[in-house]
């Protein structure tokens, strides 16, 4: 054999073992996720509420694409049926977890930002994110022990709730959700004629890209608009998509910034 190949078949195998590692290391961390009790994304899906273990150290609360709009009005508008407004509508963190919350509610055609007020039991705003405008965060906030609701200052309809256990949290762990159409759409531009590329496929590559590991998934299907052509409201570009529940180890302010792009990848207008 000469030096020429002996230096390709080394690349080759180098190159092997390389995918080989990384596709252990990416299914050692999802299983280690569902030791710590990290809950399955169809789980959140189907009772709307997720339990989060000491392990994490910031969950990252979805405001979800067509969150403004009613439920009790024109619910065939929304997304879902299920964690239709954040993502969960519930949520059981140990004290010292700190929240954050995204606004994923397309801007195109009308902005909608979001101000959202968590309130104790006494109905006492505690605290507010301020304006959030599209693919924009609040700043972390740690609550005491207690239950909390949380509404839109615009939106009432936007509602769900924050209970904090006497459990304390130990780790480091940043864990939210995400909504990604499950295949690609016939039509990906938004109303300005700029292209998102954004679906399952795109995000199971991207994601991991971006320092993100996929612990979960769960895809559903809802078609509820009768005079839509499709059955589905038209700015969601389809029926069928998928919950992906996520975690890092990145420093926040390094995850929020590469979350911001992979929102705006999204489709959804």
């Amino acid at each position: 054999m000469n030096q020429y190949y002996r230096i390709t078949l080394i690349i080759s195998m180098y190159a092997f073992l390389t995918i080989i590692l990384m596709n252990v290391t990416n299914k050692s961390y999802g299983i280690e996720q569902q030791e710590l009790g990290i809950p399955q994304a169809k789980s959140v899906y189907d009772t709307e509420t997720m339990h989060l273990p000491s392990s994490v150290g910031y969950f990252i609360i979805l405001i979800a694409n067509e969150a403004h709009e009613d439920w009790s009005n024109e619910k065939h508008k929304l997304l879902t049926d299920h964690n239709s407004y954040f993502v969960p509508s519930h949520i059981i963190i140990p004290k010292g977890t700190s929240i954050v919350f995204f606004n994923a509610d397309a801007p195109w055609n009308t902005p909608h930002p979001h101000t959202i007020n968590i309130k104790d039991n006494s109905g006492k705003v505690i605290h507010t994110t301020g304006k959030m405008e599209y693919a924009n965060s609040s700043d972390p906030k740690v609550l005491p022990v207690g239950t909390y609701s949380i509404t839109d200052t615009e939106y009432e309809w936007m509602k769900g709730t924050i209970t904090v256990s006497d459990e304390t949290s130990t780790g480091k762990e940043i864990v939210g959700g995400f909504y990604s159409p499950t295949d690609q759409v016939s039509n990906n531009l938004d109303n300005d004629g700029n292209m998102h590329p954004g679906w399952l496929g795109y995000y199971e590559s991207e994601f991991p890209k971006n320092g993100f590991n996929i612990l979960s998934e769960h895809n559903f299907s809802y078609y509820t608009c009768s005079y839509c052509e499709g059955k589905f409201w038209p700015d969601n570009k389809t029926g069928d998509h998928t919950l992906i529940i996520f975690g890092t180890d990145q420093p926040l302010s390094e995850a929020i910034v590469k979350f911001q792009k992979l929102a705006k990848d999204n489709v959804y207008i």
